[in-house]
């Protein structure tokens, strides 16, 4: 998946993260487990360089250099998100599918690099380094934990599933389509884990409407968190050609579009259907200058 054992024993070099292995036996155990947990197999190992100018895949390598980051540093959320559900010792297989999910992350940071690697760059960067998440200071530990897998889960990865069905049926390249459907196999998973947490809560919710009314509230400062950190157009954005949308590359153009289509079609109301006044709480989301 884009990995590769390294004589180096951490796999990096100071100030650089990147996919390689170590070269102890745990490496061995790191390939067993992604082999039996990932749900589609690469098929794709070649890129054709020549198809596209060099700009181009000059700019299609800074992509998936930033796609490599973005998905390393999003396994920190789902690590938060597991221990949020450690705190109140939730049931064994919502904290262990979400550091599985974790673990999904890392992968397709494998799957970033790989990509950068067949389009001839080198596939490492610089990680921000983490703060972890804080429990909400204005609720108790089981809403705390409802906020970060609604945030996480029914927000989040929910846009970004929406956002790769449509990328992937845009991309024409081999390659980048392979990816792609990797990314997919995993996100149907991730978009969907905070509904069925949901689902596990129900009664409890039902029989505590002041986290249900806790909510609303925390819902009207997510959804414009969230819509700010990946829903606004960049001033400077300009619609794909038709060449960047063959390469799978971002339409900033649609950021709005594709952020607000599914919460309003998918998220809301699926939230909805517990209770949560979702509705209201997207049409009132705070804007930053209130």
């Amino acid at each position: 998946m884009g990995a590769h054992v390294t004589d180096n024993p951490n796999g990096r070099s100071p100030g650089w993260f990147t996919a390689a292995l170590s070269t102890t036996p745990i490496a061995r155990e790191y390939l067993a487990t992604e082999a039996a947990t990932r749900p589609a197999e690469p098929l794709v190992t070649t890129f054709d360089a020549t198809a596209y100018s060099p700009e181009l895949v000059a700019e299609a390598r800074t992509f998936w250099l930033e796609m490599m980051q973005t998905e390393y540093e999003s396994a920190y959320v789902f690590a938060d998100m597991a221990a949020a559900l450690r705190d109140i010792d939730e049931a064994l297989d919502f904290q262990a599918v979400a550091l599985r999910m974790a673990g999904d992350e890392l992968r397709h940071t494998a799957i970033a690099a790989r990509v950068v690697e067949l389009m001839g760059g080198e596939p490492r960067i610089s990680p921000r380094p983490h703060v972890r998440a804080r429990p909400h200071a204005d609720c108790g530990p089981e809403e705390n934990a409802l906020r970060a897998v609604i945030y996480g889960c029914c927000l989040s990865e929910t846009v970004n599933a929406a956002r790769l069905v449509e990328r992937y049926a845009d991309t024409t390249d081999a390659l980048i389509r392979d990816a792609y459907r990797l990314l997919l196999a995993d996100e149907r998973l991730h978009s969907t884990f905070g509904f069925h947490y949901l689902e596990s809560r129900r009664a409890w919710l039902e029989a505590h409407e002041d986290v249900r009314r806790s909510l609303e509230r925390y819902l009207r400062y997510a959804f414009s968190t969230l819509e700010q950190a990946i829903g606004a157009v960049p001033a400077d954005a300009r619609p794909l050609t038709d060449a960047q949308r063959a390469l799978g590359l971002p339409d900033l153009v649609a950021l709005s579009r594709t952020f607000q289509e599914p919460i309003a079609n998918a998220t809301v109301p699926g939230l909805e259907r517990f209770g949560l006044d979702a509705a209201t709480a997207w049409r009132d989301r705070l804007r930053p200058e209130s």
